[in-house]
Parts: structure tokens; sequence; C-alpha cells
């Protein structure tokens, strides 16, 4: 049965959480990769098949090196290869058969790196419902608007994570408490409504957010809305460690803490962002962290100009801050310092001579 107190994970366990959603978010995309291929729907069924591998896989890949080298070398190969091996261009057979032996890596890495005790564990289980659910909100609401699928990956991102949630919740459900899945059954079935509805995307994040409440009542938390600042908190001390690693050559270490800056982070921050009309802000610091830095750690740049690319996203992110009206007025101080940096900077710019 699970436990009546608050969880509160080791920070070993933490870094377990976060690499297993990386996991569960691979299954969910293994998912809408067969979804796909069963519809022959070719250019859907790549983006799943490659999404694993080119941006969860570089978030997994520390800790996966620090396990098991060989391991690491396996789940990148056969994660590369999904792209090329479960296409609709071999028979249905043949790509289940590439899907079947990715999900025993993924088996495989989530024993050697989580290990059974935790893995099995109640608690744990569900926290990793709430991250899936947190992050299929934030895709509903690029992908959906005004009824309308204005970007179907994202609209099967979301759907693939409510997928998976659900089923690690049918794995659990004998260890809650009666009444708690009783009212999680009956969200998801409405969650699923929605989405078939192409519902408004506050509804979705409303009824997902129902699950998260029974969620944290089971766990003992508080049950309040996540406080935005934190994302951007994370996302400053994440890159100002990503300066601090590429610096010393530990490449990996530096891509994978990009990488949950914004997976883990920004994209919480999207949604609120567009809601609050910053929708050029959203799209420029989305370009700079998800693409330019990652492209920029991978291809080897200087560490000055990866140094100079971090500093211009942090200095977005105080702007961030004071964009969406959760962070209060506190934030207000902050945009006015920034904001006299900013005047400040520009001035002295203009006094040097450009040749």
């Amino acid at each position: 049965m699970i436990s009546t107190s608050p969880l509160i994970f080791a920070e070993s366990d933490q870094d377990k959480l976060s690499f297993a959603s990386s996991l569960e978010e691979t299954l969910g995309h293994f998912w809408a990769l067969e979804q796909n291929l069963d519809e022959k729907n070719a250019e859907l069924a790549l983006v799943h098949a490659t999404h694993p591998v080119a941006e969860l896989y570089d978030s997994m890949k520390p800790i996966l090196q620090a396990s098991d080298p060989v391991l690491d070398s396996q789940v990148q190969t056969i994660l590369m290869n999904l792209g090329q091996k479960a296409t609709t261009t071999v028979s249905r057979d043949q790509a289940q058969q590439a899907i079947d032996d990715a999900k025993e890596v993924v088996s495989i890495a989530r024993q050697t790196v989580v290990g059974s005790e935790l893995s099995n564990d109640p608690d744990f289980k569900i926290n990793l419902m709430k991250i899936l659910l947190q992050t299929s909100i934030a895709e509903y609401h690029e992908a959906v608007s005004d009824g309308v699928i204005g970007e179907m990956a994202e609209f099967q991102d979301g759907s693939a994570f409510v997928w998976r949630s659900q089923q690690i919740f049918d794995e659990v459900k004998s260890d809650l408490p009666e009444h708690e899945v009783e009212a999680i059954e009956e969200l998801y079935t409405g969650l699923w409504n929605a989405y078939d509805n192409r519902a408004d995307p506050e509804d979705v994040e409303t009824i997902s957010g129902g699950i998260i409440h029974e969620i944290d009542e089971i766990l003992g938390l508080e049950s309040e809305d996540a406080d935005l600042i934190v994302y951007v908190d994370t996302i400053k001390s994440l890159l100002t460690q990503a300066k601090t690693e590429y610096a010393n050559g530990n490449t990996d270490l530096a891509l994978s803490l990009a990488t949950k800056a914004y997976l883990d982070n920004f994209e919480f921050l999207e949604a609120p962002l567009v809601q609050a009309g910053q929708q050029e802000l959203m799209e420029k610091v989305e370009t700079n962290m998800r693409i330019e830095l990652r492209d920029m750690i991978k291809t080897g740049a200087s560490s000055s100009e990866v140094n100079q690319k971090i500093d211009t996203i942090i200095s977005d992110m105080d702007i961030v801050q004071v964009s969406v009206p959760e962070f209060g007025t506190v934030a207000m101080m902050i945009l006015a310092i920034a904001i006299i940096s900013i005047i400040a900077v520009t001035a002295k710019t203009k006094m040097i001579p450009r040749f």
C-alpha cells in the first residue's frame, strides 16, 4: 500500500525520477509511432521515431554513461536506427520488431539506472504520472487553438503522454485509495473526451490538473498551483552549470543540462507566455535554448560563443519572469533592473565604433 506521508526523494532519486520520466516519454513516442504506422502516416511516424534520440537521449546520456557505457552505446544505436527501421517502407511486422527491440533496451536501461525497487515503488510511479501529465498540458497548449489542431505532432505528443500516464496508473491503482482511484478514472474519461473534441487548452489543463490534484492528495502534498518562477530559477541554474561543464570539456553533461532546461522547465512556461501575449518572446527563447544552444554544444563551438548564447537566454529569462502575471510584483523590480541594464549596455554599445 502506498505511504500516507509526503514523499521526499533523495537527490540521487530525483535524478532517477528525471531519467525515468524521459524513458516514459520515449515509450509514449513508441506508442504514437505504432499508431502512425498503422495509419500509414510516414511523416508523423518519422517524427515519433526520431524524437527520442533527437532530444530525450541527450538528457539521459550522462547518467547512462556513468551507469553502463556499453548500455549507453546500445541505447543510442537502437534509438538512432529506429527512424530507418520502423517506417512505412518495410512490413508492419519488421517495423514492430524494431520498436520491440527499442522497448526492450528501455526496460534494460530502467532496470540498470533506476533499479527494480524504485521502479516498482507506487510513490515513484505516480510522480511519473504527474510529470507526464504536466508535459502533456504544455504539448496540448502548443497544438490546439479554437478547436483546431494546428500542430499535429504536438497533439500526438500530448496524447501519447496522457496514454502513458494512464498505463502507469493501471499498473499502480491497486495500491491507491479507492476514492482517489474512482476520481482519477472519471477524470481520465473526461480528459480523453476533451482530446476527442479538441477542447480549449484551458479545459484540458483543468482536467489534467484534477488528476494531478488527486495524486498530490495521495502523496500528502499541498495542493497548490505550480509556482512558475521556480521554472525560471531552475533554467538559470541549469544553464549556468552548463557553462561551467562545457568550459571544463564535459560536453555531454553540458548538453544534458541544456536539454533539461528546455524539456523539463521552459516547456511549462510556453503556454503562460503565449496567454500573456508574449508569443514572440516565447519563440525567441525556445529557438535559442532548444535549437541554437544545443547545436552549438553538439558541434563544438567555442566556450565564449556558448557563454554568450547562454547569457542571452538568461537575460531573456529575466524578461520572461515579469511577463506572466503569476510571477507577482517582486518580479517587476527585477524587470526595472533588467531594463536599466539593457539601456546602459545599449548606450555603451552605441559608443563603440563599428568597422
